[in-house]
């Protein structure tokens, strides 16, 4: 091995399992774009119902070894099982180790709940960990009911972390507001630029293509707005078609659009693999969001990768990337707006350049690009952890 290539757990508390196969994805991408320099391993822990006992799963991803630990969900006066929690980590974290070797630097994906693990590392094995969070519950305008034990729990990750790395400058103000002294530095969401290209033809050249790629939640994603925002442009217009892709919860928003008898511009898929979102944002006009909070989707980075322009709310991490030159940005909940809008972009009242979408995002988001920030970070981190080690 390159002995410049670091050894870096990437400890994930949302990550890609046989419980919810998308959830954490872009963890994934992140990993991926962290191996380019570095040598990276990956552990997740997941409390499962399915399991009646502790068990290790074991994957290779891109010259990645992913371990996956599921242990039973139990609870003992409604209080989950810690103790089967620590050994699912030990198991996992042992595993971890013949595999790879002596860790050098803990990279935790999403403080809550594993934090607990890095900071449990770094108090008796002395690795330093940093944080890269992407969770929507720290936004000062998300609807989650914000637990006093969560924050406490945030803050006191965040206070030992060497260096905190949200994925947006409007995440990193919320958790600054968790942990005033906490090291702090942006570095983004990752797209595969050699998965999500430009295509030039557009499919169905009669009509404009939208796209809208969710979780469907109603609270975060206002999915039912977009659909009565589409029903008001239809009454007018028949020129456009929308592709609504998520893996979550829509057979609600099936019967509305039904009801509202949109089913001839209005197309639901299912989950697609990573190939298949990047054909289909290839292949699409503009996306569309109209999210009450955000970071910054994962999916914004890969529509403009592959030249495609972005109409969405003007919310948290999203205008930090998307602006006039790349796209449309309409304020929260405002219908008439996100309308007006969509009329104006089908009428060729905005005109994007694919190609300076691309090189905006190859700039901003590409594997090579992300993967030199976490590099000049670890770089530090341990630089300085080995100062503070000669000083005891």
């Amino acid at each position: 091995m390159n002995r410049n290539r670091k050894k870096i757990l990437f400890l994930c508390s949302w990550y890609p399992s046989e419980i919810s196969p998308t959830n954490g994805n872009f963890v994934q991408k992140h990993a991926e774009s962290v191996q380019l320099n570095n040598d990276v391993i990956v552990l997740s822990i997941f409390s499962s119902i399915i399991h009646n006992e502790i068990r290790l799963e074991e994957n290779d991803n891109q010259g990645i070894r992913e371990i996956i630990v599921y242990y039973p969900k139990r609870t003992i006066l409604s209080i989950p099982n810690y103790f089967l929690h620590y050994k699912a980590f030990r198991l996992g974290f042992e595993k971890a180790e013949k595999h790879i070797g002596k860790i050098d630097l803990v990279h935790l994906n999403v403080i809550f709940p594993l934090g607990i693990w890095a900071l449990w590392l770094k108090w008796f094995q002395n690795i330093p960990y940093v944080i890269t969070e992407h969770s929507t519950y720290y936004n000062s305008n998300s609807t989650h009911e914000k637990s006093k034990f969560k924050i406490w729990f945030a803050k006191v990750i965040l206070n030992r972390s060497s260096m905190t790395l949200p994925v947006s400058e409007d995440l990193g103000r919320s958790l600054k507001k968790i942990s005033s002294k906490v090291s702090m530095q942006y570095i983004s969401n990752v797209v595969d630029a050699k998965v999500f290209k430009l295509k030039s033809d557009k499919s169905n050249k009669n009509r404009t293509n939208f796209i809208h790629i969710s979780t469907a939640i109603e609270k975060h994603k206002n999915v039912s707005g977009i659909i009565r925002v589409f029903s008001e442009l239809y009454k007018t217009r028949t020129d456009f078609q929308l592709h609504f892709v998520s893996d979550g919860d829509i057979e609600s928003l099936k019967i509305l659009v039904n009801q509202l008898k949109l089913d001839s511009v209005i197309t639901f898929y299912p989950t697609r693999s990573t190939d298949e979102i990047a054909e289909m944002i290839a292949s699409s006009d503009a996306l569309v969001l109209f999210s009450n909070y955000e970071n910054f989707p994962c999916v914004i980075a890969e529509s403009l990768m592959c030249g495609v322009p972005v109409i969405s709310t003007n919310v948290n991490g999203i205008p930090e990337h998307v602006n006039s030159t790349n796209g449309i940005l309409v304020n929260r909940g405002d219908d008439e707006e996100l309308l007006r809008a969509l009329n104006d972009f089908l009428d060729g009242k905005f005109t994007f350049n694919p190609i300076d979408l691309r090189n905006y995002a190859l700039k901003h988001f590409s594997y090579e690009e992300v993967s030199l920030k976490y590099n000049e970070v670890y770089e530090q981190v341990l630089q300085n952890n080995n100062i503070r080690l000669n000083q005891l």
